[in-house]
């Protein structure tokens, strides 16, 4: 197993090789009201990110196979019909492909820029024009395999909760995440934000985490039997890679599964009683 806390260059790579899929949503995707059309999701099937359809004159999406780093057009079957490796090439190069590769499929041409994002995007050589590449593939595997064993996990969370949304990987924070709205008669909307990040500049490891809004004072917060809560800047309760192993382990699930369930019940209770910062 790698180290969670080697996994950086390989993950901000993939954060910004994942642009490409949400720089074609903007173009191409039907808006959405929660702005999902930026989204992907994982496809286990072809182990890549695919993100969401794009209607044009025929159905299609584009896709980021992460350990090989190559990005993907699919037809409507979501089969390869055109593939573009990365190592070598820059976001400008990914992005014109993008735009020409659809193009030729029928899609009225637009250009293709990087989404705006607020300054905490991660920094890196390739939005400047160096080129992707130069990470170890293992290590994309591995922040592969953090998304591909979270899924369920999270999905599970969908499933139990009313009010919760569709499993989407955001694109600005490349969390893989759901939002849970809570019903009731209060004045300020309340929800609670679960899911995977495979890093980030707070924590430079892969975490699950589980946030409520709005932010609880955090004097006397409830004890986690995982991970701990998270109290600067944002409130929410972390469970760090570096706490639990190998992802794929059926005792790792089943502390993150705990984990989730724990904090998911906490913040409930929390965002009924809680006096807000």
């Amino acid at each position: 197993m790698i180290a969670p806390t080697f996994l950086t260059d390989a993950r901000v790579q993939l954060h910004y090789a994942i642009q490409g899929i949400a720089a074609v949503g903007i173009a191409f995707a039907e808006i959405q009201p929660d702005s999902s059309q930026i989204t992907s999701h994982w496809q286990p099937a072809l182990a890549a990110f695919v993100g969401q359809p794009l209607r044009g004159a025929q159905l299609m999406y584009a896709a980021l196979a992460p350990t090989s780093l190559t990005s993907l057009i699919l037809d409507e079957q979501q089969q390869a019909i055109a593939s573009f490796p990365l190592t070598g090439k820059t976001l400008s190069e990914l992005l014109d492909w993008h735009q020409t590769t659809l193009g030729e499929f029928g899609f009225m041409s637009e250009k293709l820029a990087m989404p705006d994002y607020p300054d905490d995007f991660p920094l890196h050589p390739i939005a400047h024009g160096a080129p992707f590449g130069g990470t170890a593939e293992a290590r994309r595997q591995a922040i592969a395999g953090y998304f591909a064993h979270s899924r369920l996990l999270l999905q599970s969370v969908v499933s139990a909760q009313a009010g919760a949304s569709p499993l989407h990987i955001w694109p600005h924070h490349f969390d893989m995440a759901t939002l849970i709205t809570l019903t009731g008669n209060r004045k300020t909307t309340r929800t609670i934000g679960v899911g995977l990040s495979p890093g980030d500049q707070t924590y430079d490891q892969p975490y699950w985490y589980v946030s409520p809004w709005p932010y609880p004072t955090i004097e006397n917060l409830p004890a986690l039997s995982a991970g701990h809560w998270h109290t600067s800047g944002w409130v929410g309760a972390i469970l760090a890679a570096e706490a639990v192993g190998e992802p794929a382990s059926e005792s790792t699930q089943q502390v993150i599964r705990t984990f989730l369930d724990e904090a998911v019940e906490m913040c409930h209770i929390i965002l009924e009683a809680a006096v807000y910062q």
